[in-house]
């Protein structure tokens, strides 16, 4: 090879890494836009419950517990069996010491607010480096299947809105990992149908990687890995029907099978059928929570999430068939969970992952680079408006249109409901250990500030407490409240004035609770009471005061010498309301 030629290979080189790194920080920055809801008033706060619980786990590994398989911090005092499972957990844990060390070299400001935060910071920022894991490996499989338009495929990865809310900061949810794990395997896969990989030595090395990508994802959730599989599998066997089980291939299969009886070794099984009086309950509860709604295809979501391109892609899916068989696996696989996200929008990560694995052979489809690269920049400006938000926040500052300052007031009320809550969490840490009634959605991270257990939880393994739960707020009656706080062992309830986003007159405690039972709520429930006329709660029930939380000032007045002066009281704002359970015991 000549010199020009040596140069411009090692120019080529060094511009894909530029390239790649650019993208890497790319899909890093797009996954901390939300930062000042994460790090704010001195504390880590997550994105929603299941979080929580999460790293409520992590803390109890943390602390010496590494198998767990029983919760008794939801469901009090009952419990539950989780489906949550340890993987997650150990990489959290696991993180802590490289974010311990960056305090060390002093990488971190204000060192001394975050220091003894560590593990949640790991836990914070665990999903975001996932993602940009998972980008990474996009862009080196692509390389090694020599795909074009790598760069559109993990730039489509690194801005879309679905796969940046399943791996954005402070949401250690097991989504992050499935994505990696899920990504892994489908790439080796499609690797693997390659008819030039037929033989060859690689062919084993790339079936063990699928194997155990498959047998860890299934670890992580047997739901959506084992959907996944079976047109794998199907299409498998379509192209190797006699090779499937053959030496070469065996790797893979026991790989995916060691794995997956680890996972049930370490864990245990967990799946478990909910009894008749519960299936109606579970039914309506569903439909209250988002990721578990249907999809319409015509909602500006879909496009926000794939872009424009979408509309073409079985289309350019088919054309490139003709030349490469792995865009009709594409296709199938598209398909598949295009359907599974009209039914659930959970499935949205995974149409994302499917769709953007798919670009490389869509792009080549127009047979020419730079019609292809106009193409993806033209489907990609739904993507790119849906950041128009964020991206006018960042850049405009403090003045702006009323609808972002709007937002950014929301923002704060949020913040400052969160801070609230943790200040409720703090005081209830006095006394034994006792359970709490709360709002569902809000009980995993009251029991991971308190230490205290929650009659609620997030996880459909807790509805017999969410529907006890709704009971009581329900409750006209103060006898059939006082036998389920008896009956659940609890010492504190807590109740939330936030208002329902739809009928906006009535407290969200109180539509939910009708929601999960399927019933309306009396004249005076319980909930609106501890609310609205706190005077007016049941005589065990004492709510605990402003004072007791810390929330007044007393500012003594210049003249101290002056018997009059009284100085001024500061009472700071209070969301929630906190009460104390004194029961008379049978």
């Amino acid at each position: 090879m000549s010199m020009n030629g040596d140069a411009k290979q090692a120019c080529k080189k060094w511009s894909g890494r530029l390239v790649l790194l650019l993208l890497l920080v790319l899909t890093f920055a797009a996954r901390c836009h939300n930062r000042s809801q994460i790090f704010h008033d001195g504390g880590v706060f997550f994105v929603d419950g299941d979080c929580y619980s999460r790293m409520m786990r992590a803390k109890m590994v943390s602390e010496g517990q590494w198998i767990i398989r029983h919760h008794d911090f939801e469901n009090w005092p009952n419990g539950i069996t989780p489906h949550t499972t340890a993987l997650l957990d150990w990489a959290i844990v696991g993180l802590k010491p490289a974010v311990d060390v960056a305090f060390k070299l002093g990488f971190v400001s204000n060192a001394n607010t975050w220091r003894t935060q560590t593990l949640d910071i790991a836990g914070a920022l665990i999903s975001p480096l996932l993602g940009v894991l998972t980008a990474a490996w996009l862009w080196c499989w692509a390389g090694a299947m020599k795909l074009p338009f790598r760069s559109a495929m993990v730039l489509l990865f690194a801005v879309s809105p679905i796969a940046v809310h399943g791996t954005v900061l402070g949401r250690p949810d097991h989504q992050s990992l499935l994505m990696f794990l899920l990504a892994v395997a489908l790439g080796c896969e499609l690797w693997l149908i390659r008819p030039e990989d037929d033989g060859k030595k690689s062919h084993r090395w790339w079936g063990i990687a699928a194997g155990s990508a498959w047998g860890l994802a299934m670890w992580v959730s047997l739901y959506e890995p084992l959907v996944l599989l079976v047109p794998v599998i199907f299409a498998r066997l379509l192209r190797e029907r006699k090779t499937l089980l053959a030496v070469g291939s065996r790797g893979e299969w026991i790989a995916m099978l060691g794995f997956f009886l680890l996972g049930l070794l370490v864990d245990g099984w967990r799946i478990e059928v909910p009894s008749a009086d519960l299936r109606e309950n579970l039914v309506r509860w569903s439909s209250t929570i988002l990721e578990l709604r249907h999809l319409s295809p015509a909602e500006p979501l879909l496009w926000q999430w794939l872009g424009l391109l979408v509309l073409a892609a079985p289309v350019l899916l088919c054309l490139a068939g003709r030349e490469d068989r792995c865009a009709f696996v594409l296709l199938g696989g598209f398909v598949i969970i295009f359907a599974l996200t009209v039914w659930q929008q959970r499935w949205g990560y995974f149409l994302l992952l499917t769709f953007a694995m798919s670009l490389p052979w869509q792009l080549r489809a127009f047979r020419d680079f730079g019609v292809g690269w106009a193409a993806f920049a033209l489907g990609l400006c739904p993507v790119l408006l849906s950041w128009g938000p964020e991206l006018k926040d960042l850049f405009r500052g403090q003045n702006g249109p009323a609808i972002f300052n709007q937002a950014k007031e929301d923002q704060a009320w949020r913040q400052l409901a969160q801070t609230r809550l943790r200040t409720i969490a703090l005081k209830m840490r006095e006394g034994p250990r006792t359970g709490f009634i709360a709002p569902w959605w809000f009980s995993p991270q009251v029991a991971y500030w308190s230490g205290q257990p929650g009659v609620g939880g997030t996880s459909h393994q807790s509805l017999p407490g969410i529907v006890d739960t709704a009971r009581f707020l329900l409750a006209d009656d103060p006898e059939k409240a006082a036998e389920i706080l008896r009956r659940r062992r609890v010492g504190w309830v807590i109740v939330d004035p936030s208002a329902d986003v739809v009928e906006r007159d009535r407290l969200h405690v109180v539509t939910n609770s009708e929601r999960v039972l399927g019933v309306a709520a009396p004249k005076d429930p319980l909930g609106a009471v501890l609310n609205e006329r706190p005077r007016q709660a049941p005589p065990f029930l004492h709510e605990v005061t402003p004072q007791e939380l810390g929330l007044v000032k007393q500012l003594n007045p210049l003249d101290r010498s002056d018997p009059s002066a009284r100085g001024i009281q500061i009472i700071f704002t209070q969301m929630q309301r906190i009460y104390r359970v004194e029961l008379e015991q049978p």
